[in-house]
Parts: C-alpha cells; structure tokens; sequence
C-alpha cells in the first residue's frame, strides 16, 4: 500500500508506539516472558463439566475479561509456566476436556496484576469446556503500510452461458465459484451475499486454498456493512489462524483503523487513550475488452435441393471499463469518519454503443463509539433488511444495550444504467438484535415506497441468522402489504459433520423482479407512472404490474467430502421453477419454464500441483419439460511463486430440444496475473467460444474470440 499523506498527527502517533515498543521492549529484558493455558473462550462464564487434575490445581486459574462495542468474551486461563514445553504438556493432558486448549506467551506483568486480584481470581466459576469459542482478541498493531485486497472490478462475462440451474448449483460447492460469488457481492456492495459465500467456503471441509482469502473478505463485508464489532473478531479470527501470513500486516492494519482492540479490563485497567487515525486506501483498474464474432448460417431448402449459406462477421464488443474505489478514514476511539466514493466508467469504441458512467457509492459515514450511533449520507448500498439495493439519501441508527439496535434510513432508490421518469422516495424502520452469545443475531423491519405521489412498495419482513464454527443458517422474509402477497421467503445453511462431511441446503422463493407498483412499466412507451395514471387507476397499475411478475422457486442440496487430504467430492441437486405471466396488452404473456431438475457431481483438489492451487472437475445433468441438456467444466488455478498466477478453464454444453433442435458449445478460457511490487497485479485473458445449432432445415456455426488486458492499483 502507499500512503500519500504525512501529517503531524501521525508521525506523533508512530513516535507514541515506537516508544512503547522500546519501553516494552527493555521490559522483557528485565522479566522473561511466561506461558499460560487458555482453556477456553466464552461468552458467559460457567462452571466445567469435569474438575482440573490433582497436578495442576495449585497452578493459578484465572479469568481474562475482553470487552468490544457490542460483545464480552471470557478466558479461562491456567498458568503461569516458566517454560513452553511445560505449558505444551500441560495442554495435551487437558485436552480431552478442553479441546480447544491453546498455549500463549503473556508477560511476567500479567502474573503481579494476577496476584493482588488473585482471591477474585480463584473464585471465579470456570467455564463449560464444551461452549462456543469466539476469536481471541489482538493488540492494536501500528499500520503497515500492505496493499489492500485485491476485489476485480465487475467485468462482461466471457464464459459460455449456461442454465440458471447449472449456475446455482455449481457455486453451492464449488470453492473457486463461491470465491468469485463473495467478491462480485462485494463489488456491487450486495454485502449479505458475500458474508454467505464467505461463510460457504469456511466451513468447506476442503478448501484450505481460499480459506484464508475468505476469511479476510468476511472481515471486510462486515466492516464495509458497517458492523465494526463482527468485522473485528473476523479479523482477529484470521490473525489467530495465520500471524505470520503475508498478509496479516494489511489485515492488522484493517484491525487498527476499526479502533483500539478490546482490553482484559481486570489485569489492564487503563483508559484507552484518543489515539488519532487516518488513512486512505482504495483501488483503480483498467481493462480494455475487446470480442470478434463470425457467425455461418446455412440454410437446406428440401425442395430446391439446394443450400443457402451467408457469414457475418463482426467486432462485438471494444470497451476500457474504468473503476475507481475510494476509502478515507479518519478518527480516534470515540469519532470515526469515513468518505467512500465507488464509480465505474465504460469506453465503448464500436460505433452504435454509448459511453456509460455509473457511481455505485459516494456518502460519507460517521459513527460515535461510546453511544454506538452511527449515521451514513449520499448514494450507498442497501441490499439487507428490506433496502433498496441503492439508494441515495440517509441511513442512521442507534444502539440499545449491548445487542440491539435501531436504523432509520428515507431517501430515493436508484439503478445506475437504469433511467425511470418517476420520482420514488422510501423510507425505513429496523431494529436488530445481536449478535446473541456470538450465535444469534437477525432484524425486524418496515419499509414503504411511493412513486409519482402514489404506493410503489410496503413491506415488513425478517432476517435471522445462526453462525457457529462448523457451520451457519439464515432465513429470509418479506411480505407485500400493499400486494397482500409473500415477496420473498428463503432459507439456507451449511453445516460440516464431525466426519468432515459438508453438507448444504438452500429453499428460495421470490417475486421476479420484486413486487411494485413500478412494474406496470414494463413494455410500455413511457418510463413514467405520472402519466399512466392518465389512463389507468392505481388499483389497474398494480394489476398491471402483478401480471408482469412471475414467481421464482429454487430448491437445492449438497454435500462434500474428502477422500484425500487433497481431493474431495461434491453431489449437488436442486429443482427450480419460473411461473408464467399473463402480460397486459403492450407485453405479452410469457409461459412457464417447468420444473427444471439439475443433478451436478464434483471432484475439488487444492493444492494437487501447489501449495495453494485448486482444481475442479465436474458434470452437470439438466432435465426440463422441454430439452436435455449436459454441462461439463475444468478449471485450474495455479500460483508460481508470489507474483504469478496462471488460470485455466474449459467449458462444454450440449443440449437437446423436444422440437428436434440441438445445441453443442465448447468455451476454453486462460488468463495470467502478475502482481508487482505487492501493489499492482496486471492481468490477461483470452478465450473462445464455439456453438453449433442445427435442426432438420438450419445450421448455425458460430465462432467468437475475445481478449482482455489491464492492471489493478491497490493503495
């Protein structure tokens, strides 16, 4: 990461922790540092299931206390031990009633503070050996300056596209599909779906490749969604997993700008002091896309006897998407502000296409600690909780206790690249609650909507959500009181079995596209609703409206295990459903789609050529009321070294329709990245795409390349 800024702040800061760490340091020179056994960490404190053994009762047995804005965490520990070894003996005798027992170094400090509290200490209850275990909490790391991750920008699809079914069915255990899942959330800022598809690959039972990446992804969907306290033990979950990474100084540097760490209050009682941060990291990225087509149709006339045959060839796609990604963060440990600005310029160089300009993000978000207030204005994501996707205006909420919370947000919805003549304004109750004994956590909400003066959308809804180490569950509701219909209702969840098998589920019903009165423009001439209410009632817009919306039902299960410390397997099946609409006198009805059954075996390996390399095979089978069809891809990701990156993919499909018209499609696809200086990754792709269609009386051959080349700056 480079850092633009010096400022008399910071440099008073960085002499304030180089002298800390110089006096910290002549103190361990003065008393060697001991060892303890942490026992546990929990959010309550308990007594154990199972007494200490003879041997260590006399040791010292002790709470460490560690508090953050919204949660208490507690540490059991047994110490003090001179030697490591000692302490390492210690916790493989203890482990078959503390099985998450771990050794850390503490200094010989901890040991007085320990001793004039040490009657409270003794008396504490210990804890059940068998309860959740949060992270453990790090001390504030000075910043460092690393790059920030690497997060693509959203870019045109190069694959073959393949059936909505298909698609599902190979992200629901598929690492690498999942990966790019989370980190397109994260790019459209549709942040609940990147926390699921980062949870999804933690508790893979074999995805250690991406594990890691994952890990600190989910830190950042939490931070930029604005749950600092969640953001923070994800955080610290990675720099437990991987000190020495490298990139755990980015990661601690992540930590440290979300405030000071939490202190064991009983043997650190000292006032945090008003430390001042600033920062500014951010991305840009260039990418120039170019795509050739040659399409060859000929034509069998039965009669005649004879063929006709005409080739087109054309340049289809020549476009530079720029995107640019901003975040400067300023405070100390009461006050923290944040500007962020997100925007995406697209450079169509063929002569029929427009330039575009979206801004996805530009707000400024502030937050007061000691009353856990927050308040966000301008353009922003919503994506959670009954939102807009995006809206511009305000959002702000207020804690109530140490696990709830109550939001407001009004404002105007809007979609970049999407014009409507109307003017919308909504507005937004929520309270949350959590997250409950680190498990729980979920929000009730209200939301109404006008369009032109008139109801576009009102809805309560829902969320719950359950998070554990071996897996996690989330439900969804929405319903339409304007409508009187369910909008959305959907549930999911993962879970890994203590026989290393994962298992997954997802149910998802919604209205497409969402139920609102705005849905009546579809087909028409106009993109306002002002001027349908001069021919049509508010009561005939929304039947209008409803009649343009269908029902979209997905069902799915999985599982995967491992039968090698480097393969597993994977079995998904899943069903889904896209009713028909009746359509109004400008757009037609559109029929239903039928059950579609997919069936999709996988075969994951990591690390089959390198240490972080993963390889997926799998087989797609799809059965509809109307075609067959059979879907089959590899893809390899390869890490040489740590700057280069080779990824391969090759994509068949073929399809057979009830109407004697078949499909053969075969897409090989490879691109290389190369990261320089831990800053800038340049990266290529190229690819192909060949697709044969053909029935009794035509054949279509059609043949595209494509290519694309740029860089990403992090800073």
């Amino acid at each position: 990461m480079i850092r633009r800024r010096v400022s008399l702040p910071f440099i008073g800061c960085a002499l304030a922790l180089l002298a800390a760490a110089i006096e910290a340091r002549a103190q361990s020179f003065a008393a060697p540092n001991l060892h303890v056994v942490v026992l546990a960490t929990l959010p309550t404190m308990q007594r154990p299931a199972t007494p200490l053994p003879a041997a260590y009762r006399a040791r010292s047995l002790y709470w460490r206390i560690f508090k953050s804005e919204k949660t208490t965490s507690y540490q059991l520990c047994l110490g003090f031990f001179e030697r490591r070894d000692d302490a390492e003996r210690a916790r493989r005798e203890l482990a078959a009633s503390f099985s998450e027992a771990r050794v850390i170094e503490v200094d010989a400090q901890e040991r007085e503070d320990l001793q004039k509290t040490q009657p409270a200490a003794r008396s504490a209850p210990p804890p059940q050996p068998a309860a959740p275990k949060p992270p453990p909490v790090a001390a504030p790391t000075p910043p460092v300056p690393v790059p920030a991750p690497s997060i693509p920008a959203p870019v045109t699809p190069v694959a073959a596209p393949a059936p909505p079914a298909a698609k599902a069915s190979a992200a629901a255990g598929d690492p690498e599909a999942l990966m790019a899942e989370g980190r397109g959330a994260l790019v459209r800022e549709d942040y609940a779906a990147a926390i699921s598809a980062f949870k999804q690959i933690a508790s893979l039972a074999a995805a250690d490749a991406l594990r890691r990446d994952a890990q600190e992804f989910l830190g950042l969907a939490y931070e930029r969604r604005g749950e600092t306290a969640r953001a923070r033990l994800e955080y610290e979950s990675y720099l437990k997993q991987y000190p020495d990474d490298a990139d755990s100084a980015r990661v601690r540097q992540r930590l440290t700008a979300l405030g000071a760490a939490p202190q064991a209050q009983e043997l650190h009682p000292a006032a945090p002091t008003q430390a001042r941060r600033s920062s500014v990291t951010g991305s840009l990225s260039q990418f120039y896309y170019r795509g050739n087509s040659k399409i060859d149709t000929t034509l069998q006339q039965p009669l005649a006897n004879t063929l006709d045959r005409t080739t087109l060839s054309l340049v289809d796609q020549s476009a530079l998407i720029t995107s640019v990604d901003l975040n400067g963060r300023f405070g100390d440990n009461t006050h923290d502000n944040r500007v962020v600005f997100r925007d995406v310029n697209t450079q169509n160089f063929l002569s029929e296409t427009q330039n575009a300009n979206r801004l996805y993000s530009l707000y400024y978000d502030y937050r007061y600690r000691p009353a856990d207030a927050s308040a966000r204005l301008g353009r922003q994501p919503g994506s959670y909780g009954g939102l807009p996707g995006r809206f511009d205006g305000g959002l702000a909420g207020v804690g109530l206790g140490s696990a709830a919370r109550l939001n407001l947000a009004g404002g105007e919805p809007v979609e970049p690249g999407i014009s409507i003549d109307s003017k919308r304004r909504f507005y937004w109750v929520s309270a949350e609650v959590g997250p409950l004994k680190e498990r729980w956590s979920g929000n009730l909400y209200f939301t109404r909507q006008t369009v032109d003066g008139i109801a576009d959308r009102e809805a309560t809804g829902m969320e719950l959500r359950y998070s554990a180490p071996k897996g996690f569950f989330a439900t969804t509701v929405d319903y339409d009181t304007l409508f009187h219909h369910v909008n959305i209702a959907t549930m999911q969840g993962n879970w890994v079995a203590p026989f290393k098998t994962s298992f997954n589920f997802l149910l998802d019903y919604r209205m497409s596209p969402t139920l609102q009165t705005t849905n009546a423009l579809i087909g028409e001439a106009t993109t306002s609703i002002e001027t349908l209410l001069g021919t049509f009632s508010e009561e005939e817009l929304r039947s209008r409206a409803r009649a343009l919306t269908a029902q979209s039902r997905i069902a799915l299960v999985g599982l995967t295990h491992p039968v090698t410390p480097v393969w597993q397997l994977g079995l998904n099946m899943q069903a889904s459903s896209i009713s028909e609409t009746q359509g109004t006198n400008n757009f037609p009805a559109t029929p239903a789609s039928g059950d579609v059954y997919t069936l999709t075996g996988q075969a994951i390996g990591t690390g089959v050529f390198a240490t972080r390399d993963v390889t997926v095979f799998s087989l797609s089978g799809l059965s509809a009321p109307t075609y067959t069809g059979y879907a089959g891809q590899f893809t390899s990701r390869l890490p040489l070294g740590a700057s280069w990156t080779i990824e391969a993919a090759l994509l068949g499909y073929a399809q057979d329709n009830d109407d004697g018209t078949s499909l053969r499609r075969i897409s090989p696809v490879g691109r290389v990245n190369y990261r320089w200086r831990n800053s800038v990754t340049l990266e290529v792709e190229a690819g192909a795409e060949r697709t044969n269609t053909h029935n009794a009386t035509v054949e279509e051959n059609s043949r595209r390349s494509f290519f694309s080349l740029g860089y990403r700056w992090d800073f």
